[in-house]
């Protein structure tokens, strides 16, 4: 991976050290998106944010309020979708991690 700004290099770090060991930090969602433009990988990354209802049909509050703001990523090619404001997110990102390194080999192998 020569050719990728130190940042996007320092990403896909991350990614291979997530999908190897659950303990580690997983990249943002935003740095993800500028890695896969470098390698071009179509990708489409949007602001997003929900409101968590409880099974009343009441507003879920907590102490940082109802409505939860972040980042949904999209991959078409996998049909991946990662939403950082889900549930389980924290806990999918190692699953993310390994699938995202899959697509990246994938797409960056040279073909003869």
């Amino acid at each position: 991976m020569k050719n990728l700004t130190k940042q996007s290099q320092k990403t896909y770090y991350r990614i291979q050290l997530k999908s190897r060991q659950s303990g580690s930090r997983f990249p943002s969602l935003k740095s993800i998106s500028k890695l896969l433009d470098e390698l071009n990988i179509e990708n489409q990354l949007d602001e997003w944010s929900e409101t968590k209802w409880r099974e009343n049909g009441l507003c879920y509050h907590t102490s940082g309020g109802g409505t939860y703001y972040g980042w949904r990523l999209r991959i078409p090619k996998n049909r991946m979708e990662m939403i950082s404001t889900d549930s389980y997110y924290s806990w999918n990102t190692y699953h993310y991690a390994m699938e995202l390194e899959r697509l990246i080999k994938e797409s960056t192998k040279i073909k003869c």
